[in-house]
């Protein structure tokens, strides 16, 4: 009787808990919003919603691991409780101060992790602008230490935001919030657009795309392009909006991001469709064996800028927060390391660097941190 008694206890602590996990994630706005009518219209006609979800394209690629990193078998609780050494830096990143108005035609900064700005065809493009947690609770999450931290008052203005998908660390609810009267322009994937409208964005600035979906924004063409990946912003109605990587054309650039995704054959569609490419910024981090479908190692980060055509690599998705269980500077020294194998041109500027591709910076900055 009384394990009986413990047993219907327990049960209805789940159940308030559940509850009162429901009504949060409902009333929080971190959390984004459903698509409207409109949108849903766009969302069930599209051919990559099936069933009721977004779903990848079927690739026949079988993921090979390297075995020369911390992350090429299968992450278990023990790892994440004792990780590797150096799983995060001894102190705050060697940064560059940056300097807005060096920002001229053609150059570009990269700001940590997927976020980045490019100025193309008279605009400032800014990618998955995160200045915050990863994360929709403020104990994770929490972003690596600058020794030039970087905020959105010290960005010019932007007139441009591209976003690759819904997850914390690529789509930042407050920085959308500090943007939504400062940018022009949104282009996101289906069923994203509600997000940005409950975070106050005026539905008449955001374009919600589809795969291979153009649209032009005075003199620049944003394209999104597929990405072997999933979306969603809590534990329901996951992929529910739609993934993806964005080709950024000007008269005088082709640029190339991938937001997140595993490697398959459809670096090589891209390239062979929309490439080559001047610089393919190119997701180079968090990876693990047991989620190697929707993440690239570093040898396939490698491969997807020869499959797409790029005359340089950017690796992004590095060095700005702990989200896998290998060192902070492992990924960044096995990418430069194939890069050197492949013969592949390669930049690896500091955080806040202004560059243009003409005179790639190469430093080993990271290596500041292992002295």
């Amino acid at each position: 009787m009384l394990i009986f008694d413990a047993i219907k206890y327990l049960i209805y602590v789940l159940f308030i808990l559940a509850f009162l996990i429901f009504i949060f994630m409902s009333a929080s706005p971190v959390f984004g919003a459903p698509p409207n009518k409109d949108s849903r219209k766009l969302i069930e006609s599209s051919k990559n919603f099936v069933a009721g979800k977004f779903v990848n394209l079927k690739s026949d690629y079988k993921n090979v691991t390297s075995r020369s990193g911390s992350s090429d078998k299968s992450a278990t609780l023990m790892d994440w409780i004792f990780p590797p050494k150096d799983k995060n830096p001894t102190g705050p990143l060697p940064t560059a101060q940056f300097e807005s108005d060096y920002l001229t035609e053609d150059t570009f900064v990269w700001l940590g992790h997927s976020t980045l700005l490019m100025n193309t065809g008279g605009l400032i493009v800014i990618t998955d602008p995160v200045f915050n947690r990863a994360s929709p609770v403020p104990i994770f999450g929490k972003p690596f230490a600058y020794k030039n931290p970087i905020n959105i008052d010290d960005l010019p203005k932007v007139n441009v935001v591209i976003i690759s998908h819904d997850h914390y660390d690529h789509l930042d609810s407050k920085a959308i919030k500090d943007l939504s009267n400062k940018v022009d322009h949104f282009f996101v994937p289906l069923g994203v657009k509600a997000h940005l409208k409950r975070w106050g964005v005026d539905a008449s600035k955001v374009s919600e795309l589809d795969w291979h979906d153009s649209e032009d924004y005075k003199n620049v063409r944003f394209t999104l392009t597929p990405a072997q990946h999933f979306s969603g912003r809590s534990l329901i109605n996951g992929n529910s909006t739609l993934w993806g990587s964005w080709i950024v054309s000007s008269e005088t650039l082709k640029a190339y991001f991938s937001g997140d995704g595993g490697y398959s054959e459809t670096f090589k569609q891209i390239g062979d469709q929309y490439g080559p490419f001047d610089v393919a910024f190119i997701e180079n981090g968090a990876y693990n064996k047991a989620w190697s479908k929707v993440h690239m190692f570093p040898h396939e980060t490698a491969q997807a800028s020869i499959d797409l055509k790029a005359k340089v690599l950017f690796p992004i998705h590095w060095s700005k927060f702990d989200l896998s269980i290998h060192a902070w500077d492992e990924p960044i020294i096995r990418i430069t390391e194939e890069a050197d194998k492949r013969g592949i041109s390669i930049a690896t500027p500091m955080i806040g660097e202004v560059f243009e591709l003409t005179n790639l910076p190469d430093t080993r900055w990271w290596e500041e941190l292992r002295n």
